[in-house]
C-alpha cells in the first residue's frame, strides 16, 4: 500500500505573545491510500513539554527535546493519555508508540533536520497508529520500561481510547460529522 500525507497545523494559544503559542497546536493529517483513493483524516493536539501546565497532560502527541528511551518511556508515564511520546536530540528520536510501551528509535539522514521535523514525523505516527496502521517494522525498539504506575494516579489509557475514524471528532465536547 503506497499512501500520501498532508499535514497542517494551528496553534491553539490565542496569541504571538502567549509562551504557549507555538508549544501547542491542532495537527490535522490526512492520509491518502493511493491505491484504493480512500482517506483518513485525524485531529489531534501536540504539545512540547515546555508549554504550560496542563497542555502537557492534555495532549495525544508529546515532544520534548533530550535523550533515550527511558526518557521517552518516564514522559509517557507521566502523561498516560498520549498516544505518541517523541524525545530527540538531533538526528535521533526515541518515539514511544501506543499503549503497549514500544519505543522506537529512529535516526534521521543528513546533517541536520529543520526546526519542527520530529514533531511533525510524531504527528504523522499519531496518525498512522489511529487509521489502524502497523508501526511494526520501522525503526528499532528498545526494551526500557516505564516507571511503576502509581494505583492512586489516573489509569494509563490504552490505546482504543486515542482511535479516530474518518468522520469521529478527536475533541469529546464536539459533535462527530455525519
Amino acid at each position: 500500500m503506497t499512501l500520501l500525507a498532508a499535514v497542517s497545523r494551528r496553534a491553539l494559544s490565542p496569541s504571538a505573545y502567549d509562551r504557549d503559542h507555538d508549544a501547542v497546536v491542532r495537527v490535522r493529517t490526512v492520509l491518502l491510500n493511493t491505491r484504493s483513493g480512500a482517506l483518513f483524516v485525524d485531529d489531534h493536539v501536540r504539545v512540547r513539554t515546555s508549554a504550560r501546565h496542563p497542555w502537557p497532560v492534555l495532549g495525544d502527541v508529546l515532544v520534548e527535546r533530550g535523550e533515550g528511551a527511558c526518557r521517552a518511556a518516564a514522559l509517557a508515564a507521566s502523561c498516560p493519555g498520549a498516544l505518541v511520546v517523541a524525545v530527540h536530540h538531533g538526528p535521533r528520536c526515541w518515539m514511544r508508540v501506543g499503549s503497549d510501551g514500544r519505543t522506537l528509535v529512529l535516526t534521521a539522514g543528513g546533517p541536520e533536520q529543520p526546526e519542527g521535523f520530529w514533531e511533525t514525523v510524531a504527528s504523522l505516527a499519531h496518525s498512522w497508529l489511529v487509521a489502524g496502521l502497523s508501526a511494526g517494522g520501522v525503526g528499532s525498539t528498545t526494551g526500557c520500561r516505564p516507571p511503576a504506575h502509581d494505583p492512586s494516579g489516573p489509569p494509563r489509557s490504552n490505546r482504543r481510547s486515542r482511535e479516530r475514524t474518518a468522520s469521529a471528532s478527536s475533541y469529546p465536547d464536539r459533535p462527530t460529522d455525519a
